[in-house]
């Protein structure tokens, strides 16, 4: 029995199964290695690995903001490419707050 059967969602109290069902589509060369990455760690089962997977990359992502957002703070020298994340970032947040004012005004 692998460790990830003790997590298995089927085995979760009632109202506590996974209900977002999210579509997302592969080349074959990238799931043939998310099916070896699967073999490897939850029994070949792709669904749990890409659950962690996904939640790791976007911590990931987060601290990394996290990270420009201090530097800038603090002056600290950016590279090229820490430049364009932090553009990148700021330019959704701007998109989100403007999205957000939009929706606020229809509603009122």
């Amino acid at each position: 029995m692998s460790l990830y059967l003790a997590d298995d969602r089927r085995r979760k109290q009632e109202g506590e199964h996974l209900t977002n069902v999210v579509k997302v589509r592969f080349t074959d060369a990238e799931l043939a290695d998310i099916e070896s990455a699967a073999a490897m760690t939850t029994g070949g089962r792709i669904a749990p690995l890409l659950h962690e997977l996904s939640l790791e990359a976007l911590e990931a992502r987060r601290m990394k903001q996290a990270q420009l957002l201090d530097d800038l703070a603090n002056g600290r020298a950016l590279d090229d490419s820490a430049r364009q994340v932090l553009a990148d970032l700021m330019a959704r947040n701007a998109e989100r707050h403007l999205l957000d004012k939009v929706a606020q005004q229809a509603m009122a």
